[in-house]
């Protein structure tokens, strides 16, 4: 074998060597991106479910408050409507 073909033979060699171990990185990586990537979307999972409870309590207390507010105004207006009723009534009688 001359020299050309002994070059040749190592080199292709050297460059299936780096493809073997570039799809052994490769094999070794994916279950770390997979791992990392699940834990990502279950860190945001659980922000997003946060941020949820946080809008429930926000959107409950809103209604707490104006089920409040609507229910004092009912009063007022009933009582309203009956002082008027009571001055119709004294005016007329």
């Amino acid at each position: 074998m001359d020299t050309k073909q002994k070059m040749a033979i190592v080199g292709s060699s050297l460059i299936v060597t780096g493809v073997g171990l570039g799809l052994v990185g490769v094999a070794l990586l994916v279950p770390a991106a997979f791992e990392w990537t699940a834990r990502l979307v279950e860190k945001g999972a659980d922000g997003f479910t946060a941020k949820v409870e946080r809008a429930s309590k926000t959107v409950g207390a809103v209604a707490g408050t104006l089920h409040r507010s609507f229910s004092d105004a009912k009063r007022a207006g009933i009582a309203e409507i009956k002082r008027n009723r009571s001055n119709e009534r004294s005016v007329a009688g």
